[in-house]
């Protein structure tokens, strides 16, 4: 049995967040479909934050926008992005 796998852009983009009350370090996950795998990228109040799939919650209220971009082989590129508006962490 063969696999084919066909290139495409990041869809069905979820950002899980870790359990409430949120504290500050507390981790949220960007995760996307696409194929190949997406990188990761994360503003915070539209500051540049994580480069990975996984953001730390900073302390107060803030805005994290995730921004998943598949690379295809010819050096062309798609995205997608996620947010979470006004989320508030607590000092540990």
């Amino acid at each position: 049995m063969n696999t084919i796998f066909c290139a495409g852009c990041p869809q069905n983009m979820d950002i899980t967040m870790p359990d409430e009350p949120y504290t500050a370090g507390d981790e949220m996950t960007c995760s996307s479909d696409g194929h190949p795998a997406a990188t990761y990228s994360w503003t915070v109040d539209g500051d540049p934050g994580s480069t990975t799939s996984m953001q730390a919650l900073q302390e107060d209220e803030h805005e994290y926008v995730c921004t998943a971009t598949v690379t295809f082989n010819n050096g062309q590129t798609c995205s997608d992005t996620e947010s979470v508006i006004e989320i508030t962490a607590y000092s540990k």
